[in-house]
């Protein structure tokens, strides 16, 4: 149990090591950094928890806590776990460190006076536990997650403390169950919930609170004020909105903190604050957004330089400078777009090394988090060799780790899986070639030199397949359904729990869809029925065919090439998986599945009465089904045929329909964009 010192402040918690800032803060002022440059490089086991690398020797963290305010000289510290009376000077600073034994040292390696010892397992499992909580405490918190809530305790906390209102009292509701204090306390609670809110009003109401704080305090009620962790949890709001002027407001606020009226109030800016401000400028979606986190990231090692003992650039605040970059599409020039944010943020990479080692600051050495957010960025970025120089920094993370063995650039599954992504994406002729390599390589260093975190997953598999459905070669479809076997395999033997899931199929199928291959539709089918079958034997819910499935099919059948033969059997196919669909309790049509099977009527059905019944037929029923989408106008003009254009869609063939101009009830049900429909139907 943590105990109250004399006039001191309540510790519940063991340091937080800023390098994790992701982390929540311990209950009390309590901070640290590394202090020390021994060890070289330091693997970091838990937010916190250190252990000595390279050529051993003891990490040295420095502590800073409220000092005791009698005697201004010692304070004790304790947790659950670790127990730290150290001599503390006035300004709360002493330097603390835990050696590889578990025994407190202070900055120059001598042991500290007093009981003072903690083992790394013990460290280890405390913060374990305490996150545990944290999570636990959010999850269980519904106030926190009900809009309504915080809506009602906003309005009621504003109108006690509005000095101008009939019901101003700062005392309201001391005793009353379920009442309202109004004290700090509460102002930064309603700030924290609405930053974790997700509503779109949150940024607002944080502002409103805490402006109310500043006039409460400007008028003499100091118990009101808000301090440097009020300000923090309003930029941290701004950040998360995602708001286009939440950089530029974020950073009004910290320059507020840095002038002379914040510093007369006693508002100093951490780490934390200015990374949640990067956040903000990251978040924002600003053509200008990555030059101010690079400006801020710079300021914070400036600040850090000349002794600030307070703000330090992190890897986790660098993140976000990468995320700012990886979104920066270059310059607009008369001659074009200039510049590349992929460029620019793998450069961060080798900044952040440069400060490292220049500084002794292993707080700002890339982790993996950083190594990732480059990648991609170098995915999503389709720049020529894109893929390679992602594999680059895949070679990169590994020799860093076979070097150092540090825990934080080891490259692991998400990273793999990452590189595979971008050969996907890039187009290249042997990108799908590369991609089961990388994949083979995965493979070899799980089962040959038992590396876990190199263990293929589903999704390992999936990318491949996605790299072999977009390769456009000619054996692609046999190579994607080889992939596919082998998960089979792989899982039925016990070897690899990669059992393929819906996208496993959904890829395989759109491999055949995009091929030239004679009898895809046959084949796609066929695929589809096993898939079919192995989810009424064992009722995998992630076996479940959705409408990506479904959809896959009718594509093949909308693009299947060859005799009449040929045609005719895609036009079944077709229309047994609409009957399917249509009766199936799992799936719908939506726009995409009558828009598709309005191109297998297009492409494979020869102009004539019987053709303009199918397609009146299709058109009304997905009119009443509310589907009426951009894909099934686009089809519908595609078919050329005026009169029955016109005639069913109420427009004329020429001129600008919109679908605001249709009957409400066409198009009610209607989801546009990929990423959207692909969200519901797989979480369905």
């Amino acid at each position: 149990m943590a105990r109250r010192g004399r006039g001191s402040a309540l510790v519940s918690s063991i340091w937080v090591v800023t390098a994790a800032t992701a982390f929540p803060s311990p209950p009390a002022a309590l901070v640290s950094t590394v202090s020390t440059p021994v060890p070289p490089r330091s693997t970091k086991l838990q937010p916190g928890v250190f252990r000595g690398g390279g050529g051993g020797g003891d990490v040295c963290l420095r502590a800073s806590v409220l000092p005791d305010r009698d005697t201004g000289s010692e304070q004790d510290v304790e947790t659950p776990l670790v127990r730290v009376s150290a001599a503390f000077d006035r300004s709360g600073h002493a330097e603390i460190g835990f050696g590889q034994d578990g025994s407190a040292r202070d900055g120059t390696g001598a042991g500290v006076g007093g009981d003072a010892s903690a083992s790394e397992e013990a460290l280890r499992i405390y913060w374990k536990q305490r996150q545990k909580h944290i999570d636990k405490s959010r999850r269980n918190n519904k106030a926190m997650t009900d809009p309504d809530f915080l809506r009602k305790r906003t309005q009621s906390l504003l109108r006690v403390t509005d000095v101008d209102g009939d019901d101003f009292d700062l005392s309201s509701s001391n005793s009353s169950p379920g009442g309202l204090k109004a004290d700090k306390k509460t102002f930064d609670w309603l700030i924290n919930a609405w930053a974790f809110s997700s509503e779109d009003s949150a940024a607002e109401n944080a502002l409103e609170l805490l402006r109310r704080m500043e006039a409460l305090r400007d008028m003499g009620h100091g118990g009101i004020a808000p301090d440097v962790k009020t300000y923090t949890k309003v930029i941290n709001a701004l950040a998360r909105a995602g708001r286009e002027d939440g950089g530029a407001r974020a950073e009004e606020l910290l320059c507020y903190m840095r002038g002379d009226e914040g510093a007369a109030h006693g508002l100093r800016p951490n780490t934390r604050t200015y990374t949640y401000a990067i956040d903000a400028h990251a978040r924002s979606h600003s053509a200008k957004a990555p030059f101010a986190a690079q400006r801020l990231i710079e300021e914070m090692e400036s600040l850090r330089s000349k002794g600030d003992p307070d703000v330090w650039p992190t890897a986790r605040a660098w993140n976000s400078v990468i995320q700012a970059w990886a979104q920066w599409r270059g310059e607009e020039m008369a001659w074009g777009r200039v510049g590349s944010g992929a460029e620019r943020a793998e450069a961060c990479l080798a900044i952040m090394e440069e400060w490292a080692d220049a500084t002794g600051n292993e707080a700002t050495r890339p982790n993996s988090y950083n190594y990732n957010s480059v990648i991609s960025a170098l995915a999503n970025s389709q720049e020529e060799g894109a893929a390679a120089r992602a594999e680059n920094i895949l070679q990169r993370m590994e020799d860093l780790y076979r070097e150092t063995g540090d825990e934080d650039v080891k490259p692991r599954t998400a990273t793999y899986n990452a590189i595979i992504d971008v050969w996907a994406k890039s187009g290249e002729f042997d990108a799908a070639d590369r991609a089961e390599l990388l994949l083979g390589h995965m493979m070899e260093l799980y089962e040959n030199e038992d590396i876990v975190e190199a263990k293929p997953n589903v999704r390992s598999f999936n990318s491949v397949l996605n790299a072999w459905a977009k390769s456009g070669h000619p054996m692609a479809p046999q190579r994607a359904l080889d992939v596919l076997s082998r998960m089979e395999d792989l899982d039925a033997s016990g070897e690899l729990s990669v059992s393929p899931d819906a996208t496993s199929f959904a890829t395989t199928i759109n491999a055949y869809a995009r091929s030239r291959t004679f009898g895809k539709a046959q084949n796609a089918y066929e695929i589809f029925l096993h898939m079919k079958e192995l989810y009424d034997m064992t009722g995998k819910q992630f076996l479940r065919p959705n409408n990506v499935v479904y959809n896959s099919v009718l594509n093949a059948c909308a693009f299947s090439v060859g005799d009449l033969e040929e045609q005719s059997r895609s036009i079944e196919i077709a229309n047994a998986m609409l009957v399917d669909i249509n009766g199936s309790p799992y799936a719908k049509p939506d726009q995409v599945t009558y828009g598709t099977y309005l191109k297998v009527v297009n492409n494979q059905i020869p102009f004539g009465e019987s053709r303009d019944r199918v397609v009146e037929t299709i058109f009304r029923r997905c009119a009443r089904d509310g589907m009426v989408g951009e894909m099934v106008m686009k089809q519908m003009r595609e078919m050329g045929k005026e009169e029955v254009y016109e005639n069913l869609a109420g427009r004329t063939f020429w001129g600008d329909a919109r679908l605001a101009d249709l009957p409400s009830s066409w198009t009610c049900n209607v989801i546009e964009g990929k990423k959207r429909r692909r969200w519901r139907q797989f979480r369905r």
